[in-house]
């Protein structure tokens, strides 16, 4: 029987004023997985356990096999558990060395020069190698890849022998051919005996990897599910629809126009686009891989043409250096994260001024400009509140920054919105209102084109009908 490591039973912890009810349990060599429902909070004081923010008020709780208390989980939480998640250190100064040697760590001289000397040892350099760390200990942090410098924080994990790490959703930045080489270090971890907890919303990433779902709904954990009951059985806990086949593609409606027409647009490494997209359609265009979006976001926001075919927008054939003059009126691009650097939003602008921004040169100079945006704010204060909308919007909370992104290309209304990745990156409770705003975007008569991975977990969660009703499939 493999040692446990941490049990807690009926555990109540308190988050931010608010309960919770957590029930958890993992060995050594074990990988768990956390399946967390449409509640962002839940999955959030879950994962502040092993942060240090949530604390246990309730319940039975036992550390290595013996019965314990919550300052002992605590203590135990903050010695040996280790999280690797989405972010990472940006500093220009840090070195593999320094990451891997004294971040976060405090010793004394003697403790140093010895971890410094098993950085060299046979042991480590092996690991290394099976691990794929192999860059030099002086290469700068910030040179490493998302894939490498997640490989090198499991080896990190490794060298200063943590019981237990998390690692927190890194399906919705990482590719799945790099999540599996990552998924090879965390296995030779699971070999040394460590414990991992597998913190996703990607079911099929779980029951690959995990021995064990705990599924967490409505604040508490409500249900372990096990290898047997994998797939549709999940769905069932949460309430959400099994997995069916897809959406019926509905029949473009009488006097639908073609917005969008490719043909044989190609880009390197991709096979042909062709295609058309209607207005008031939410076309989809699969991509797994991230190749295809980053070939069409160069296109359209880099400089990177295709290399041949037709790209023909409302019946007009445009050549690549002709879209500049489009993006932005004409073309809207809704990138992934709009409150990102280089994102569609001006943070440090009033909401009103990032419509005003974009509004007032489409204008022209015979309206004036008072009653302009003094109309703007009358329209605008309709979604949002008026004291909101003279507020920069960097002192917006996250969800209303992403929807008033979609707003503004609501109320620009370009003729075809491009969406990359819209769900990626966005807590499963915001999926609803970004379906919300694509819907409210195609009613206007837009042509919204979708450039994404799977979607059909979302559209068997989704009630919006209208939503299935305009989605369209391009490439399937």
């Amino acid at each position: 029987m493999k040692e446990e490591l941490i049990r807690v039973e009926n555990g109540r912890f308190r988050s931010d004023g608010d309960d919770y009810q957590f029930d958890i349990a993992i060995s050594r060599g074990e990988c768990v997985g956390v399946y967390v429902d449409d509640h962002l909070t839940s999955g959030t004081a879950y994962l502040d356990i092993f942060k240090g923010y949530s604390h246990l008020v309730g319940g039975k709780v036992f550390a290595l096999g013996g019965r314990s208390g919550s300052i002992e989980l605590e203590r135990y939480i903050a010695q040996h558990c280790m999280i690797i998640d989405r972010h990472r250190f940006d500093s220009e100064e840090l070195t593999v060395r320094d990451f891997v040697l004294a971040l976060d760590k405090s010793f004394r001289w003697r403790q140093k020069k010895s971890a410094a000397q098993r950085l060299l040892s046979p042991q480590s350099e092996d690991m290394r190698r099976q691990m794929s760390c192999g860059f030099p200990w002086e290469q700068k942090l910030v040179e490493l890849s998302l894939l490498d410098y997640y490989r090198l924080a499991v080896f990190r994990a490794w060298f200063w022998k943590n019981e237990l790490i998390a690692l927190d959703r890194l399906t919705e930045i990482l590719r799945q051919k790099d999540l599996e080489k990552l998924m090879h270090c965390v296995r030779l971890l699971l070999q040394q005996g460590a414990a991992v907890i597998l913190f996703d919303m990607d079911e099929e990433f779980l029951y690959r990897h995990a021995i064990r779902i705990d599924v967490v709904k409505d604040r508490k954990t409500c249900y372990r599910l096990y290898p047997e009951e994998y797939d549709g059985r999940l769905y069932e806990i949460l309430g959400w629809k099994r997995r069916g086949g897809r959406v019926d593609e509905p029949e473009p409606q009488p006097g639908e126009q073609v917005v969008l027409a490719v043909s044989g647009l190609t880009f390197p490494a991709m096979p042909p686009l062709r295609f058309e997209i209607r207005g008031g359609e939410i076309a989809f265009l699969r991509d797994e891989n991230y190749n295809t979006v980053s070939q069409i976001r160069d296109c359209f926001l880099g400089e990177k043409s295709w290399l041949s075919g037709v790209f023909c927008l409302d019946g007009k054939v445009y050549e690549h250096a002709e879209l500049t003059r489009v993006i932005g009126t004409r073309i809207g691009i809704q990138i992934e994260r709009p409150d990102r650097p280089s994102g569609v939003l001006f943070d440090n602008l009033t909401a009103l001024d990032n419509l005003c921004t974009c509004l007032l040169p489409k204008a022209g100079r015979h309206i004036m400009h008072r009653n302009l945006v003094e109309n703007i704010l009358q329209e605008a204060s309709r979604w949002f509140s008026r004291d909101a909308l003279l507020r920069p919007l960097r002192e917006w909370p996250l969800p209303e920054r992403l929807r008033f992104s979609y707003f503004k290309w609501y109320f620009l209304s370009p003729r075809l919105l491009i969406c990359f990745f819209p769900f990626a990156g966005q807590e499963s409770a915001h999926h609803e209102m970004i379906i919300d705003m694509l819907v409210t975007c195609a009613q206007k008569g837009m042509a919204v084109w979708v450039v994404s991975s799977g979607i059909d977990a979302i559209c068997e969660k989704t009630e919006n009908k209208e939503f299935l009703k305009r989605l369209h499939y391009l490439n399937e």
